[in-house]
């Protein structure tokens, strides 16, 4: 008689893996109840930080990222409020008058126009919330949405991370919220490599001014190691310069690092007063400037100065009044930068950053 074929063998339900119950979602209840307070704080922290002082809503979001709550969903927040967009604030780091008349932002504020006028969207213009007002101002705007033109220190990164609105942020970063920016570093060292080919005994480098802390950062760049980005465009203009020196072999002592209020770009012209003297006769120069406004300021002063041959001059951004110079810049594209940091507030685009273009001319 044939042997009786086995059954076929069951797993071994006691030694399979059981599956983790889902990790049940942090509530705001569940924060408040950790830190001893009531749920009407937590929610202030996020929602309503002016009725808290700053060293308390402070601990809580940090307390809170410790328990992993971070506020109300931003992108399920951003896709309900969507269709009642109807008007967009951009918060700038500068006052009315030099957002009006500086060209770049005058072509970037063309740019968010443009495209809110596309959707027949309105535009509200907060100034100066970088510098003389609290960040945690602009979110008590009547606005619906956010795009935040400021730079945006360890100290803000809270009030942008727990934004009740749907925000994007333009030349700066925050770790996992939504930004628009161009190639700075890269268009930083495209400039700085252009004046050291020309060979000059001195370079005169008009930067953004930098706090000790950001100085020493920026200047302490190793060429073997990637830089992760900074959230300050001055900062990572310089990491430009200085990679740039240190690839050509330019000794940094041979660089002047001369720092210009980016409110006041013309005033680049006193600041380099003070060098003429330290100059011997013959001295050929050069000057790389973070700004077109700055540069060709410079070049009117330097222009003045008997004896002195001017090698190079490379600004950034490529204003109209640069290509009228002969201005040697970066150019870059602040009204398509515009466009899309709407598109991104609006739209969930994430374009990578906007590359830029060394435009050679007379200098």
């Amino acid at each position: 008689m044939a042997s009786k074929r086995p059954e076929p063998t069951s797993p071994d339900l006691d030694s399979a893996p059981i599956p983790a119950p889902p990790r049940a979602k942090v509530t705001a209840s569940d924060v408040a109840k950790a830190l001893g307070v009531s749920p009407a704080t937590i929610s202030n922290a996020f929602n309503r930080p002016d009725q808290l002082s700053v060293t308390l809503r402070t601990e809580i979001i940090s307390r809170s990222r410790e328990l992993g709550y971070f506020g109300p969903d931003p992108a399920a927040r951003a896709l309900r409020r969507r269709d009642a967009v109807r008007e967009v604030a951009v918060i700038y780091h500068h006052g009315l008058e030099f957002a009006l008349s500086d060209p770049v932002s005058l072509d970037f504020l063309r740019g968010v126009s443009h495209e809110l006028d596309q959707r027949a969207l309105s535009l509200q213009l907060i100034p100066k919330l970088g510098r003389d007002l609290q960040l945690a101002a602009a979110f008590q705007t009547t606005a619906d949405a956010l795009i935040v033109h400021a730079e945006i220190g360890p100290n803000l990164v809270p009030e942008v991370v727990a934004a009740r609105k749907p925000l994007v942020l333009v030349d700066t970063v925050v770790e996992g919220v939504p930004a628009i920016g161009i190639e700075d570093r890269d268009g930083a060292e495209q400039a700085m490599a252009y004046v050291l080919s020309k060979q000059p005994d001195r370079v005169l480098a008009l930067c953004f001014t930098l706090n000790g802390q950001q100085r020493r950062h920026a200047m302490a760049v190793s060429p073997r190691k990637v830089q992760p980005r900074s959230a300050s465009v001055a900062i990572e203009r310089r990491i430009g310069y200085v990679r740039a020196a240190q690839r050509l072999g330019r000794p940094i002592d041979t660089i002047d690092w001369i720092e210009v209020d980016d409110i006041r770009p013309e005033s680049s012209a006193q600041a380099l007063v003070a060098l003429r003297t330290m100059l011997p006769t013959g001295s050929r120069i050069a000057i790389v400037a973070m700004t077109d406004r700055m540069a060709l300021a410079a070049l009117d002063e330097v222009r003045t100065w008997a004896g002195v041959t001017l090698a190079a001059a490379v600004g950034f951004d490529d204003i109209p009044a640069a290509a009228a110079a002969g201005l040697t810049t970066l150019r870059q594209d602040a009204h398509r930068k515009g466009v899309l940091a709407v598109q991104a507030l609006l739209d969930g685009l994430r374009p990578a950053p906007l590359s830029v273009e060394l435009v050679v001319r007379d200098t």
